[in-house]
């Protein structure tokens, strides 16, 4: 009797956390299939579901000039900064982790700063920063201000990849005579080149993304997508917004994709 009771209780455990799991992805997917099908609607204004089926949003985003400009600028801005991160990150994680410091915890701590601070607080110092030197505001500001804000995410990640490589293999082709550049460029990037990858990806789509440290920093003089978007919602809720946000959508979907089929499994 207890045991046909223990059975049942597990069954309607994995029952219900089944159900769960189904729950948590209707709570995720279902926003996402809302505004993929407001995208389409052909009526002057965000409707679900929508009366019928047009492409004359898409159409729009890809005629006018100021959202061609903002997706271009987001695009550059993210490539940029991603590519600056990645290697301030990966440069701090490999000198961190090779050579001895007295303060080396705290320095670690400070190499993961930015990401614990609210983004207004970030936004308002480089504004007053890049303000007080003199760059003043647009691309290498906010490519500036982006780089400083997404390095932790490669930093953590590449710090996790060199406390895992056996550095053996470092000594044995360092014993075979090849030098110390060399020795990280043929042996331990090849070993970290998935953690290398991962931090460059976050660093991307978290800086396609981001808007409070865009704005702070750029203003209105330099739109990214996240800008004009809200911009746009101030005066009028255009399905064009649904639009571009269905392409960042399957943009994110297929770089993460790509990326994890070339390195071998991200996520594994």
């Amino acid at each position: 009797m207890s045991e046909s009771r223990f059975r049942g209780r597990d069954s309607f455990l994995r029952l219900a956390l089944r159900g769960y799991v189904w729950l948590v992805m209707l709570f995720i997917v279902a926003p996402l299939v809302v505004i993929t099908a407001m995208s389409f609607t052909p009526t002057e204004f965000l409707q679900f579901p929508p009366s019928g089926l047009s492409l004359r949003w898409y159409d729009s985003l890809f005629a006018s000039a100021q959202w061609r400009s903002a997706l271009q600028n987001s695009l550059v801005v993210a490539t940029v900064s991603a590519v600056f991160a990645t290697t301030l990150g990966g440069t701090a994680a490999f000198a961190l982790d090779r050579f001895d410091y007295r303060f080396g915890s705290a320095l670690f701590a400070m190499s993961t700063l930015p990401i614990m601070l609210p983004p207004v607080i970030l936004g308002v110092a480089f504004t007053i920063f890049f303000i007080a030197i003199g760059l003043g505001r647009g691309t290498w500001a906010l490519v500036l201000a982006h780089t400083v804000f997404l390095t932790p995410f490669p930093f953590v990640l590449i710090s996790q990849g060199l406390e895992d490589i056996d550095q053996t293999y470092e000594e044995a082709a360092m014993n075979l005579g090849a030098r110390p550049v060399r020795t990280i460029r043929s042996i331990t990037v090849p070993l970290l080149w998935a953690n290398i990858v991962t931090g460059a990806l976050f660093a991307f789509i978290f800086s396609l993304n981001e808007y409070i440290i865009a704005w702070l920093v750029s203003g209105f003089s330099f739109n990214t997508i996240p800008i004009k978007i809200f911009t746009s919602l101030r005066y009028t809720y255009s399905p064009v917004i649904a639009a571009i946000s269905v392409l960042f959508i399957a943009l994110t979907f297929v770089v993460m994709s790509v990326l994890d089929y070339a390195v071998g499994g991200i996520w594994d």
